[in-house]
């Protein structure tokens, strides 16, 4: 497949040794994720915050896209200082131009941004792996391997950043998630890249 940058978002940091729960029901709970999981680098906001946008009145909302990422990654390595490089990381996701639903691979057009090639415009960018996450036209919803527990009953397949390290084991995820139904679907691959740079570094 072929995937395409759709913009730079930061997350705030969540690691097995920093792990607070947060369920207000069950404060007690464990970190989500079997070893190696060492890090949650999922697209999903439910576990792995994101920022919200309209904090940041002084930024042109040009700067944002409809996924809510950011379009230069200069703006976004900004932000991040701002609020503290030690509290997030950020992130570029890169979509392909299909879909899983009910078992099947659908054409989908991105529409919501342009896509551009991950290239030199985007230096010091390190590929994590790949998410599966529920997506609703522009929005991403649940990523199961966090949302669910289904890292634990796919623990053979996942990184220590909870993430898919091989294309052809995501694509069988995707699949199955979208057969089975984890959440309602449908579903998109995600592939993940971290940027490595001094403001972003881990």
């Amino acid at each position: 497949m072929d995937y395409y940058l759709i913009g730079f978002f930061p997350k705030k940091r969540v690691t097995r040794s920093n792990w607070k729960s947060i369920s207000d029901q069950n404060t007690d709970a464990n970190f989500p994720a079997p070893y190696p999981v060492e890090q949650l680098c999922s697209v999903s906001n439910c576990i792995v915050d994101g920022l919200e946008v309209f904090e940041y009145q002084d930024i042109s909302m040009n700067s944002f896209n409809q996924y809510g990422g950011f379009n230069q990654l200069n703006v976004a390595i900004d932000i991040i200082a701002k609020d503290g490089a030690d509290a997030f990381d950020l992130y570029g996701f890169a979509l392909p131009e299909f879909i899983f639903q009910d078992g099947l691979l659908q054409p989908e057009e991105l529409g919501c941004v342009e896509p551009d090639d991950l290239g030199e415009d985007c230096p010091n960018l390190v590929k994590l792996g790949y998410d599966v996450v529920e997506i609703a036209t522009c929005s991403f919803m649940c990523s199961p391997l966090t949302c669910n527990s289904e890292a634990w009953r796919n623990q053979n397949l996942v990184n220590q950043y909870c993430l898919i390290e091989h294309e052809a084991d995501a694509i069988k995820l995707a699949t199955e998630f979208s057969i089975t139904k984890p959440e309602p679907g449908p579903y998109i691959i995600v592939e993940i890249w971290k940027y490595a740079g001094p403001k972003a570094a881990a």
